[in-house]
């Protein structure tokens, strides 16, 4: 699903450990919009007798986590060392973007050598305007990542649960900004599999295809009507497994920019799951939602919303997620920038007696000491509290960053 891609280049130049955090935080799909220049950044050079530039950069952070196995009794910390090596690849001409990007994210515990990760994170795309109203994107992503011990409901094994998952994309959009009408298609055809703890990571092995379309209608010179339908194809590849679904995602909403600093999208709808098993279909209540307002070019504030479908991990057939936040990005100066992320979460479990409220808070700041390093801080609290005590926990994780850019 396109609301949990990872947080591949950028998460890393802004801050160390955000990535998985980022790339969850606002459960929203966008509308399509064709790649425009990239902001201030770090500085790219030219491969040689090639229309590319590459921007390489590296992340760093030592840190400490005090409870890395979620648990509330016999928790575990250890410090931890994180470095995360990457590049950008960009090439553009007057009707075409090319983009590519890697992430490397390796991380060692001090105390706990067996939970050390190597993960990799890859995406290429391309995109082309035909004329000034058609559009069309074609994207890759790969990632080579894991699941920390204890952060599923799987039974908890000697080393994480590592996964590789491949996604291949397109979309084609017709219309431009501004215009009367706009109408887009999108389809993603995921793979994830699992490639140690076998028995139990192979319940977990399936292929998720997406595929919908979403049109929009200017009903005043800065607003939107829109409707969006989507299905997604959960296809578990093993025989015995109960949790094939088909889901269904329809929402009629608004789209607006009221002013220059002023932007939000709201959609409400349904959501149907319906099982290849036994289990009893679902529908419920569904929305997205996202508003952001930026008072000064130096300071942002993001709130938003969404209620969907997660696929379980052990318990029950399927989780019903309410996500609910806000995020503040401030520059104090050139070189001094800071954000305030909080989050409410609520997990209700389906088929099984379950429901879990999730608070987070996030503190990160930035110092840019020289054009081309930046340090940092980061502090993230998360506590999770169940209706079954078994489940609840606190958790603290601090940093320091550093991240070197050209």
């Amino acid at each position: 699903m396109q609301q949990l891609r990872y947080a591949i280049a950028l998460a890393v130049v802004s801050g160390i450990g955000s990535a998985t955090v980022a790339a969850q935080a606002i459960p929203m799909r966008p509308a399509y919009q064709y790649p425009a220049k990239p902001e201030a950044g770090p500085s790219s050079v030219q491969i040689p007798n090639t229309p590319l530039y590459v921007a390489p950069f590296i992340g760093t952070a030592v840190g400490h986590d005090d409870n890395m196995f979620y648990r509330n009794v016999a928790q575990k910390g250890s410090n931890l060392i994180i470095a995360s090596p990457g590049l950008k690849i960009d090439s553009r001409t007057a009707d075409t973007v090319f983009r590519a990007s890697y992430q490397g994210q390796f991380g060692n515990y001090t105390s706990s050598h067996d939970d050390d990760y190597r993960d990799h994170f890859a995406n290429v795309a391309i995109d082309n305007a035909f004329g000034r109203n058609l559009f069309t994107h074609f994207g890759f992503d790969y990632v080579h990542g894991h699941d920390p011990r204890g952060s599923t409901d799987r039974t908890i094994q000697s080393s994480p649960d590592k996964y590789w998952a491949a996604t291949p994309s397109a979309t084609i959009a017709y219309g431009t900004p501004g215009a009367q009408g706009r109408i887009e298609a999108y389809y993603s055809d995921t793979t994830r599999r699992y490639i140690n703890n076998r028995s139990a990571t192979f319940l977990s092995d399936r292929d998720v295809q997406e595929f919908g379309g979403a049109f929009y209608w200017r009903i005043a010179p800065r607003t939107y009507a829109l409707i969006d339908a989507r299905r997604t194809d959960q296809n578990y590849k093993a025989p015995e497994s109960p949790l094939s679904s088909t889901e269904f995602r329809t929402f009629a909403g608004v789209v607006w920019e009221a002013t220059a600093a002023t932007t939000g999208t709201i959609k409400v709808g349904r959501l149907e799951k319906r099982f290849d098993s036994t289990y009893a279909p679902f529908s419920a209540t569904a929305w997205e939602g996202l508003v952001s307002w930026a008072p000064r070019t130096y300071s942002k504030f993001d709130v938003y919303s969404g209620r969907y479908p997660t696929e379980s991990t052990g318990l029950g057939s399927f989780i019903l997620t309410s996500a609910t936040g806000a995020i503040w990005n401030h520059a104090w100066t050139s070189y001094l920038n800071t954000e305030i992320n909080l989050r409410y979460q609520k997990d209700e479990y389906q088929n099984f007696s379950r429901t879990d409220d999730i608070r987070s808070l996030g503190l990160r700041a930035g110092y840019k000491f020289r054009r081309w390093l930046t340090l940092g801080a980061e502090y993230t609290y998360t506590r999770r509290d169940s209706n079954n005590d078994t489940y609840d926990y606190d958790r603290n994780l601090y940093l320091l960053t550093a991240t070197l850019t050209m």
